[in-house]
């Protein structure tokens, strides 16, 4: 094996390693949720059942940042509010809400690769493979990065097998 793919295959190892300890770390200190699934929405939704605290989940896709919707445009789907910053963007998401609507239910995905569901920060965002990630806070959001694919596999996971148990959002 060349020297460029053993440190590529290094650096991936390191990468994994770091991932699995930074999860070990956030469930040790407690800094995700403790949350029993059954309590927990299907979508991360406030009190009056408005997903992501009202940001416009196409314009992280269209505009690469985070933008406070509005109530003026606005879209029920999954039993959650979905605010815009625009009537086009609204359009786009009836027209395919599965396209921009967050992964996860919109937790925190770094969280999630804990085994918690936890609220996020509309600005602790990563868009990976046209798929868009909310994390807890933007130090989480940097972790995530360091290593999504290792932290996506528990993520989906654990996503898979606590979705059944989650209740509607209503």
């Amino acid at each position: 094996m060349s020297e460029n793919g053993s440190t590529q295959r290094r650096k991936k190892l390191v990468g994994a390693i770091a991932a699995a300890l930074a999860v070990a770390v956030l469930v040790v200190a407690g800094f995700v949720s403790s949350q029993t699934s059954s309590a927990i929405p299907a979508i991360n939704v406030d009190s009056e059942q408005l997903a992501i605290h009202g940001y416009d989940t196409v314009a992280y896709f269209t505009d690469n940042k985070a933008m406070q919707g509005s109530k003026e445009h606005s879209a029920d789907w999954e039993d959650a509010t979905w605010h815009f910053a625009s009537a086009g963007n609204r359009d786009l998401f009836e027209a395919n809400p599965e396209r921009y609507a967050p992964q996860f239910g919109g937790y925190c995905a770094l969280g999630l690769a804990a085994g918690e569901f936890a609220d996020i920060d509309p600005k602790a965002f990563t868009i990976v493979d046209g798929k868009l990630y909310f994390n807890k806070t933007k130090q989480f959001r940097e972790a995530w990065r360091k290593a999504p694919d290792a932290y996506l596999v528990t993520a989906n996971y654990n996503w898979s097998e606590n979705r059944k148990n989650l209740r509607d959002n209503r």
